[in-house]
């Protein structure tokens, strides 16, 4: 019925002098972490259309599966489907703004789908938005082992999680250059059956008693992140839309 992978028709020519309904959705994809918040908005728009008295309605197509609806607002209330939880799934109106936004709490992996908001004409019609596909990735929270060298030298891991697709660059720099001729940039792990996201490690190994500062810089998409390796012994953790990063600092002795 709905294919995520094929967009809907955003508008229709309405009868009776009314111009094309325009259903915008924001974003595109969002990415969140299992437990986090998802949100995601619908911008309508058309001569005729009237946002205060229409009737908004979401729907939830989950991978192989016919669409859902979850719910439908209008006149200032929400009206839940059966098998959908209110305490989950919130939807709210900013007339202003001409947009209906959909929120969902606490994301399960099952909440991964592509969700539609949708709206009636004057010719009985339902019209649908192009969807945003809400990735949700499995829990982030991983410790790479330390990995330990010899002569006096000591290893940094960078362990980066959770981020779609599978194209990033990873460097490392000491703050005046690159060093990547001391780097080892691991494999890209691919998805699991439990998560739709990548993950990857890069490892720099360099004299122990270094008074450098080295910093492991990442480049996703229109993404960019980075963490600075400041002290010894220390647990670091960057959070970005897309990516945590992680690193671990051991030395040995």
């Amino acid at each position: 019925f709905l294919s995520p992978a094929t967009p809907l028709s955003l508008s229709l020519h309405l009868r009776d002098g009314y111009t094309q309904i325009t259903l915008i959705q924001t974003p595109l994809s969002v990415t969140r972490a299992v437990t986090k918040t998802a949100r995601m908005g619908c911008i309508i728009s058309g001569e005729g259309f009237i946002f205060n008295s229409a009737y908004i309605h979401w729907y939830r197509q989950s991978p192989g599966e016919a669409p859902k609806r979850i719910l439908y607002i209008g006149s200032g209330s929400v009206s839940m489907d059966e098998g959908f939880n209110s305490k989950k799934f919130t939807a709210s109106n900013d007339v202003s703004a001409s947009t209906a936004n959909l929120r969902v709490d606490q994301l399960t992996l099952e909440d991964a789908a592509t969700y539609y908001c949708a709206t009636w004409d004057t010719t009985v019609v339902e019209i649908f938005g192009s969807g945003t596909k809400l990735i949700v990735t499995g829990n982030k929270v991983r410790l790479l082992p330390p990995f330990t060298e010899k002569d006096g030298k000591v290893t940094h891991v960078c362990l980066i999680e959770d981020f779609y697709p599978n194209v990033i660059k990873v460097t490392w720099d000491d703050d005046k250059k690159n060093v990547e001729k001391n780097a080892v940039l691991g494999e890209i792990w691919p998805p699991d059956d439990n998560r739709q996201s990548y993950s990857m490690s890069s490892w720099l190994t360099v004299n122990k008693n270094s008074n450098k500062n080295y910093r492991c810089s990442y480049q996703h998409e229109k993404d960019t992140g980075s963490v600075p390796i400041e002290s010894q012994g220390i647990y670091y953790i960057i959070k970005t839309i897309y990516i945590y990063i992680y690193i671990y600092i051991y030395i040995y002795i």
